[in-house]
């Protein structure tokens, strides 16, 4: 974390920290009781300024934290699908009194041991609080816009894992795994798509209000990308990433 101020700094670093606690009005209040008994005005005003600053910055830092753990988890949730996914496998494949070398056993191993360390990354990053996961994929030029969890994970490392996959015999009946897919969970489709549709019809209104008052080529093309837009949004797969703006639909 890298906040400019948070709750648990030491109060050494916060001026007037017992003041940081009081609402607005009670704070008018304390000043005005100052003045009544005598402190310079201009004391006073600095007083007010250092703490009604201090609490700006910790609001802001509230609404960027929030803002971090809905983007984060996101991320994480599908991970955290696929992490129980996979254990849940091995279990069974345990359970079936088969060796730890056996090929399928093995991947899953390695499977499991990827996600982990993806895991772990992601966390590290999310704590940090310097990145959002689309800002993050930016400075490391990691695609999709860091939209999915398998978005952080080098191309190297899939294709080591999918062959060791490919490598298990075929069972008859027995669905055979597929790991890294680009899925996530209903809940988390359906709420960025609600995001998504509700941003992309707000410039879409003003992208036909421009058009409609000074029509050119450009504004009329945006107008039919913006609708294009809400369109594929639409055909969007019930599992399928949904990305942050209509500029990153496929």
């Amino acid at each position: 974390m890298n906040p400019e101020i948070n709750e648990d700094q030491d109060p050494e670093r916060i001026q007037y920290p017992s003041l940081m606690k009081l609402k607005r009005r009670e704070l008018a209040n304390h000043f005005a009781e100052l003045l009544n008994k005598g402190t310079p005005r201009l004391v006073v005003n600095a007083m007010r300024d250092v703490v009604l600053e201090q609490k700006e910055k910790l609001r802001r830092h509230r609404i960027h934290e929030s803002q971090q753990n809905i983007l984060w988890g996101e991320v994480l949730k599908p991970l955290q699908v696929e992490r129980r996914n996979v254990r849940a496998s091995l279990r069974y494949e345990r359970g079936q009194v088969v060796p730890d070398a056996d090929p399928r056993v093995e991947a899953f191993k390695a499977y499991e041991l990827v996600l982990a360390e993806v895991y772990n990354r992601i966390i590290q990053l999310k704590n940090r609080g310097d990145f959002t996961p689309s800002t993050y994929a930016k400075e490391k030029n990691l695609p999709n816009r860091g939209l999915h969890w398998t978005d952080f994970v080098p191309v190297r490392i899939k294709t080591r894992i999918a062959d060791l996959f490919d490598a298990v015999p075929h069972t008859p009946k027995a669905k055979r795994k597929v790991p890294f897919e680009r899925i996530v969970p209903e809940d988390i489709h359906d709420k960025r798509k609600r995001r998504l549709v509700n941003r992309t019809t707000k410039e879409l209104l003003h992208a036909n209000q421009d058009h409609a008052l000074c029509p050119t080529q450009d504004t009329e093309a945006r107008v039919a990308k913006l609708r294009q837009a809400l369109a594929a949004i639409e055909r969007l797969e019930p599992n399928e990433p949904v990305p942050s703006t209509w500029h990153g639909l496929g």
